[in-house]
């Protein structure tokens, strides 16, 4: 829950309109600054400058960007930084590391996976003549999306229901519930390796989701969005295989 010196804050930046400076939006959110950067934006060479003025040199649309800035604030964005010193570590409880990818990675990814939807088209739009790259973009985010949306249905609905047994499971397993999981886990490896291999093409048939000069900000942000997406399913598929399948193969081995 937030504390009300939080509460303020979020109002404050909630009324915030493109006639803010930079300064005035750094100083609301923590993170703007960084936020900014991640899209070709130096918010300490322009801190005296509304973002409309700023924006309009760029021929960006000020409302989009504040509205993008706005939503990270809204969703819990964190620095890079910030996440790479969090520690979480729930040893062989199976439940907690399920709840865990659930929230902190399910919802968001799938959140992030929604605005990069509604922004592709937009920039295929607007770009789609300029960079000959785009074309193929839509492509290749199709099977991606298709991947993804099937590996997370496979995870919430077969994967981690079955998994979460195990926590409270009296005496031994059934056979057919241990051949079940370890099929699971099976699954879970190979469909990882087919999305890697997806996010690999799609981000060489991406431009390496650079901003090339001149980009307006909808490619910009929609970039940034790709890279946080993307970050976020390799943290994802380092803690399933570093921590929640081996938890899981060691309550398999203690209920046999």
């Amino acid at each position: 829950m937030l504390s009300k010196k939080a509460m303020k804050k979020d109002s404050t930046l909630a009324k915030l309109t493109p006639d803010a400076t930079l300064s005035q939006i750094t100083a609301e959110h923590q993170y703007a600054g960084e936020l900014l950067t991640s899209i070709g934006l130096n918010p300490s060479a322009h801190k005296n400058q509304t973002l409309r003025s700023v924006c309009q040199q760029r021929q960006w649309s000020e409302v989009e960007v504040l509205k993008w800035l706005k939503k990270q604030h809204r969703s819990g964005y964190r620095s890079s930084t910030e996440e790479n010193r969090k520690e979480t570590n729930f040893g062989n409880n199976v439940d907690q590391w399920c709840e865990y990818l659930l929230d902190d990675f399910h919802a968001v990814n799938l959140e992030l996976m929604e605005e990069i939807k509604e922004g592709l088209p937009r920039v295929h739009k607007i770009h789609g003549n300029q960079y000959v790259w785009l074309k193929n973009m839509q492509w290749h985010f199709d099977r991606f999306d298709e991947a993804l949306v099937m590996y997370y249905e496979f995870e919430e609905k077969r994967f981690f229901p079955l998994a979460e047994t195990l926590q409270n499971a009296r005496g031994e397993l059934l056979d057919g519930t241990i051949r079940k999981l370890q099929r699971c886990l099976k699954i879970a490896d190979k469909d990882q390796s087919r999305l890697h291999t997806l996010m690999k093409n799609l981000t060489q048939n991406s431009n390496g989701f650079e901003n090339p000069d001149g980009a307006c900000s909808t490619l910009c942000i929609l970039n940034q969005n790709f890279k946080s997406l993307f970050n976020a399913l390799d943290k994802q598929f380092k803690i399933e295989q570093e921590a929640l399948f081996p938890a899981v193969k060691t309550m398999i081995r203690a209920k046999q």
